[in-house]
């Protein structure tokens, strides 16, 4: 998935509550939905998926479960105006929102198809977001038992419906996420009916989506044989595994996750799982999820609402340690390039050489965009950039004296910006001792970045001394 012409690096996690009868992100019935916004950001994700119900949207409930003391500023607002705000409040800390058509009504379950009597597909969205993190809708949660997978039954067919769907959001202009059948997880017959709205730069916005879970949510078949956990990799290749090269449109995972208690086999699924996804290159996803009062899977706050719980946010750190950042600045949006967490899925932005210069690989970012109209990603397959390094020693540079016996050399970067927009932070990382930085900043104790100062305009170089 490119974002201006970068690979986009989610990390993002589910918070819920939009769609249940409270019509609220839940825990604001106690504490401040800053509290949980920090969080989000703190722990280094960069997205949202909120779900919501098609009934909020039509009734557009007043009569919410808002602790007005920890929220003095919330109180009075419909679900829709607290939306707003719950998304204003993301942009702030530069999250993504996916909003996510999780329920037809709060009261039941989630239904097998997309429609019923009350709400027919003809039902539209009947609110639309201009703010620039509204990157994605998430088009039907879960479609089930008798949703399928086809064209041969236009009542169930949830791959056509999906279709009709896009073509009516058409004023949209970010991503499609599309889930799979069997509650999100079944994506095979994409190989034969690939998602097809009759249009390519439309086509060129599906995502799909699928939602997988260990032994925690339903105690599988697969989840009981001698060979578990090693036996899942062909499963799920022939659900949705193949899709990214067999069809170049992305995957992003919308759900995973678990109770994962130390030494369950829950445990063994999740952090089986995090390796696959890293080896398939399909590390972009939502955790499911923040809060605690998911039945199956707990959340990765404790029944307190307050306390972390580590291991498991050890296993998002894992499975996406490098995701994009995003920070509003001076009415454009500053994107800084994240990174895949395998070298396999890396693709590099090549730092030229020329006269006494050396030669390395840079993750180039942030980018500027404006915000007159949302992030409108492209979705051509795209891995993120990769960082390697300057060499400590070999051809290059010039000599300029020696210490202890070890020539001290000045070497020159020169940075090409081939992308369509301006580059205001480059992160070099170098395996070198450095004498004097001069005009690069020290982030760690090896990587360093070009300072706030210095931009780079498209088809422009810039030497780093």
């Amino acid at each position: 998935i490119l974002v201006n012409g970068q690979p986009l690096v989610l990390k993002g996690i589910n918070y819920f509550g939009f769609e249940t009868e409270t019509y609220t992100p839940h825990g604001i019935w106690s504490y401040d939905l800053n509290f949980y916004l920090d969080f989000i950001k703190n722990n280094n994700f960069n997205a949202i998926r909120v779900p919501f119900s098609l009934e909020m949207v039509k009734n557009n409930p007043s009569n919410l479960n808002i602790n007005c003391a920890t929220n003095p500023g919330l109180c009075g607002k419909t679900a829709l105006q607290l939306l707003d705000v719950f998304i204003d409040r993301a942009a702030e800390r530069g999250l993504l929102i996916m909003l996510d058509n999780h329920r037809i009504t709060p009261g039941g379950g989630i239904s097998e198809l997309w429609y019923n009597n009350e709400y027919p597909e003809s039902q539209k969205f009947t609110k639309t977001h201009c703010r620039w993190n509204v990157f994605a809708i998430d088009l039907k949660n879960e479609p089930h038992d008798s949703a399928s997978w086809g064209n041969s039954n236009a009542a169930t067919d949830w791959n056509k419906a999906a279709e009709r769907i896009i073509n009516s959001l058409s004023s949209f202009l970010g991503l499609f996420f599309v889930e799979g059948i069997e509650w999100g997880n079944r994506l095979e017959n994409v190989a034969q009916f690939p998602i097809n709205t009759g249009n390519p730069s439309v086509n060129n916005r599906v995502v799909y989506s699928p939602h997988c879970y260990g032994p925690s949510v339903y105690d599988r078949p697969e989840f009981n044989t001698p060979d578990f956990p090693n036996n899942l990799d062909g499963i799920y290749m022939v659900k949705y595994g193949f899709i990214v090269n067999q069809t170049g449109q992305p995957v992003v995972v919308g759900e995973w996750g678990g109770r994962a208690e130390v030494g369950s086999k829950d445990m063994t699924w999740n952090q089986w799982y995090v390796e696959w996804l890293r080896s398939k290159c399909i590390t972009n996803n939502f955790y499911w999820c923040l809060n605690p009062n998911s039945a199956d899977t707990g959340g990765l706050l404790e029944d307190d609402w307050l306390t972390p719980i580590p291991r498991k946010i050890n296993l998002t750190n894992r499975a996406q340690p490098n995701p994009t950042k995003f920070q509003a600045q001076n009415g454009q949006i500053c994107i800084t390039a994240g990174a895949f967490p395998e070298a396999h899925c890396q693709v590099g932005v090549k730092v030229t050489d020329g006269p006494g210069t050396t030669t390395t690989t840079v993750n180039a970012g942030p980018t500027t965009i404006t915000t007159s109209a949302p992030i409108a990603p492209s979705t051509a397959v795209a891995q993120a950039p990769s960082t390697t390094t300057v060499p400590s020693s070999g051809g290059g540079g010039v000599t300029l004296s020696t210490e202890n016996g070890s020539a001290v050399k000045q070497y020159t970067l020169r940075i090409s910006n081939g992308s369509p927009s301006t580059v205001c932070s480059v992160h070099i990382k170098l395996n070198a001792s450095i004498k004097d930085k001069w005009n690069l900043d020290e982030v760690s104790s090896d990587l360093y970045r070009t300072p706030s100062w210095m931009t780079i305009a498209p088809d422009a170089v810039a030497d780093q001394a």
